[in-house]
C-alpha cells in the first residue's frame, strides 16, 4: 500500500510507494515471460525456447531439450537485453507496467528509493536470481521478508515497489505515461495470445512408400520373407495458441523410416524364435531388430536416414535369408 504523510501547512504532501506484494510480482513476472514467449514464437514458431527475466540453473534458454537454447538467437538475446535496459532505465517493463510496480534502488539501505535501478545493476541482478533459484527459496522470499525483497534485491541494493497509477490525480504531470502505458498492454495482450501454449494436437503420417526388393531366397529355409515394404513416417505436434495464425506455425515434426516385413512358414510352433532385421544407413550406421517370429509381420523403424537410403538384411538363427536395398526421396 502506498504510505501518505499528513499534510502540515506550507510543506508538499510526501508519498512513499510501498513494497510490492509477492503476487503482484508473480504475475508481472508471468506477463513478460508471455512477451518474451511471443517474440521467440515469431522469430522461428516452436523451434526455439523462450528467454526468461527469472533465471534457473542449466545451460541458458536450454529448459526444453527439445528446442534451441534462445541465446542462439541474436534476435531473442536482443529482446533479453532489451527488457533489461528498460528495467534499468525506467525501473519497469511491459509485465510490471501493467501490474503497476517497479524496481527501484534502496537508499543506504533503508528503504525504497525514487529511481531507477540502472542498466548495470539490472542485468547484475538478473544473474543474482540464480542464486533465488536455489530451491525456488529466493524468489518465495517476499512472501515472509519484511520488505518483500528476493535474494537478489539485497545484494544488488534494490527494491520493488508500487508506483502510483498513471491514470491518476498525476498523471497529467506526466504527458507520455498513458501512451506508455497503452504500449504496455497491447505487448501484454500480443504476449498472452502468440507466447502462451492453450493446448497441443499430435499424429502420425504415413506419405511415401516403396517396396525393397528382395534377393533370392533359399527355397528349403523355414521362412519365406514375402517382402520388404519402405515407408516414410512423420511424428507431428502442434502447439495450440490463441493468436489467430499460430496453429499452421507452431509445429515440430520427427521424420522416420518404417520397414514393413512379412513373412511365412516355420516358427509358429515356437513363439520364442525371432526374426532378426538388419538395417543400415548411407551414414554408416547399423541397428539389429528383433521381430517374434509367430507374428507373420512386423514393423521396424529406422530413425537416422537422411538420405532415404537403407540396406536391410533379414536373418534367422543367425543365417542370412535375404537382403534388399531402397531408397526414399528427401522428405517433402
Amino acid at each position: 500500500m502506498t504510505a501518505t504523510l499528513p499534510a502540515l501547512p506550507g510543506l508538499a504532501q510526501v508519498v512513499e510507494p510501498g513494497y510490492a506484494s509477492w503476487g503482484r510480482r508473480l504475475v508481472a513476472a508471468l506477463l513478460d515471460s508471455a512477451v518474451l514467449g511471443a517474440v521467440a514464437w515469431f522469430v522461428g514458431g516452436e523451434r526455439f525456447a523462450a528467454p526468461t527475466l527469472q533465471p534457473t540453473f542449466g545451460p541458458v534458454g536450454a529448459a526444453d531439450p527439445d528446442l534451441e537454447p534462445w541465446s542462439s538467437s541474436a534476435v531473442l538475446v536482443g529482446a533479453w537485453l532489451l527488457m533489461l535496459v528498460l528495467q534499468g532505465l525506467t525501473g519497469q517493463t511491459p509485465g510490471r507496467r501493467v501490474m503497476g510496480i517497479a524496481v527501484v534502488r534502496t537508499a543506504d539501505g533503508r528503504g525504497p528509493a525514487d529511481g531507477p535501478p540502472g542498466v548495470l545493476r539490472s542485468v547484475a541482478r538478473w544473474f543474482a536470481h540464480l542464486l533465488d533459484a536455489i530451491l525456488l527459496v529466493g524468489y518465495l522470499r517476499p512472501l515472509w521478508h519484511r520488505e518483500r525483497r528476493t535474494f537478489a534485491d539485497s545484494l544488488l541494493a534494490t527494491a520493488v515497489v508500487r508506483r502510483p497509477s498513471d491514470h491518476g490525480p498525476g498523471a497529467a504531470r506526466r504527458p507520455g505515461a498513458v501512451a506508455v502505458t497503452v504500449g504496455a498492454y497491447v505487448l501484454v495482450t500480443v504476449g498472452l495470445a502468440a507466447g502462451v501454449s492453450v493446448g497441443e494436437s499430435g499424429g502420425l503420417r504415413r506419405d511415401a512408400e516403396t517396396v525393397c526388393v528382395l534377393e533370392p531366397q533359399d527355397l528349403a529355409a523355414p521362412v519365406q520373407v514375402d517382402g520388404v515394404l519402405l515407408t516414410r513416417e512423420t511424428e507431428w505436434r502442434r502447439t495450440h495458441r490463441l493468436w489467430p495464425w499460430a496453429a499452421e506455425r507452431s509445429h515440430d515434426e520427427s521424420t522416420f523410416l518404417a520397414l514393413d516385413v512379412t513373412w511365412q512358414g516355420g516358427g509358429t510352433g515356437d513363439p520364442g524364435r525371432t526374426l532378426l532385421v538388419r538395417t543400415t544407413t548411407s551414414g554408416g550406421g547399423t541397428a539389429d531388430h528383433e521381430l517374434p517370429l509367430g507374428a507373420g509381420t512386423g514393423t521396424v523403424r529406422v530413425e537416422r536416414a537422411p538420405d532415404g537410403a537403407v540396406d536391410v538384411a533379414v536373418l534367422l538363427d543367425g543365417r542370412p535369408l535375404t537382403s534388399c536395398s531402397a531408397t526414399l526421396g528427401p522428405a517433402a
